[in-house]
């Protein structure tokens, strides 16, 4: 689906009428606004702005609608093809500003135009089509001004008047080659390489003139490695050497060597001397 830069939607309100009973009373349009009684046999009755509204029975129409009437902008982004080449016809980039003002507010109702862009979007399409075919990769002024003059004479059709058309040729879009894909010259564009044996485009080898990488993703969160808790050391002066004990409370001061104790023979009584 084409979504248009410019666009709007002629109907204004759109109201189903009840059947039983006739609804209150309808006030003239206001200008630049249209009413449209829709009956469900017959034809349609427009009502302009300061026209009288005809007294509504019950069951004689079934639908009003509120057309809008005044000027508006137009502008749509066409791709009309053009000078085939080897097989393949590169569509120009085309914008297209216009103005549009509804004429017959029943023949719009009739056609069910919601949006007028989209309703000449096929229209106008075609007749820069004639043109451009005839044009390849050359000037882009010459075929601009060609465009333009076919347009002079498009205004539309008793229903919708279109007048002022100016066409504007754009820089043509290349397309992009996607993530991890590449585009190489002497590929057809647009045509996917087919296997083979398929009867499809081959891929010709050639020199690979843009390249688009993946971005890489974003870094895993890693968990630290279970480190020892660390050791208890001794503050400075506490240190001891072998053999020595340190004095607690006096940093510095070493106690006197500890030499272990030999158990001792049990001493022999003196014999009395009578």
């Amino acid at each position: 689906m084409v979504t248009h830069p410019l666009t709007y939607d002629p109907v204004v309100e759109a109201r189903t009428l009840p059947r039983v009973r006739p609804p209150g009373p309808v006030r003239t349009p206001p200008p630049g606004r249209a009413l449209v009684l829709v009956p469900d046999a017959g034809p349609m009755r427009t009502v302009g702005p300061g026209e009288p509204v005809p007294e509504f029975r019950a069951g004689a129409y079934r639908r009003m609608f509120l057309v809008d009437t005044t000027e508006h902008r137009l502008v749509l982004e066409l791709r009309p093809d053009g000078r085939r080449a080897r097989g393949v016809a590169a569509p120009f980039h085309c914008r297209v500003e216009l103005r549009c003002r509804v004429a017959d507010p029943g023949g719009v109702v009739a056609r069910g135009i919601r949006d007028m862009s989209a309703a000449w979007e096929e229209p106008l399409r075609e007749r820069l089509r004639e043109v451009s075919r005839g044009y390849g990769a050359g000037p882009t002024r010459a075929v601009q001004d060609a465009l333009n003059a076919a347009l002079r004479d498009f205004t539309g059709d008793a229903d919708v008047r279109l007048y002022g058309a100016r066409a504007e040729l754009l820089p043509r879009r290349e397309p992009s080659a996607g993530p991890g894909g590449s585009r190489v010259r002497g590929v057809p564009r647009g045509r996917p390489a087919a296997a083979p044996g398929t009867g499809g485009p081959r891929v010709l080898p050639g020199e690979v003139v843009a390249r688009r990488e993946a971005p890489p993703p974003p870094p895993r969160p890693t968990r630290p490695p279970d480190v020892p808790p660390p050791r208890p050391t001794r503050p400075p002066g506490r240190a001891c050497v072998p053999g020595h004990i340190g004095v607690p409370g006096v940093p510095g001061v070493r106690a006197a060597p500890h030499r272990p104790r030999h158990p001792q023979h049990p001493r022999h009584p003196r014999p009395s001397v009578g």
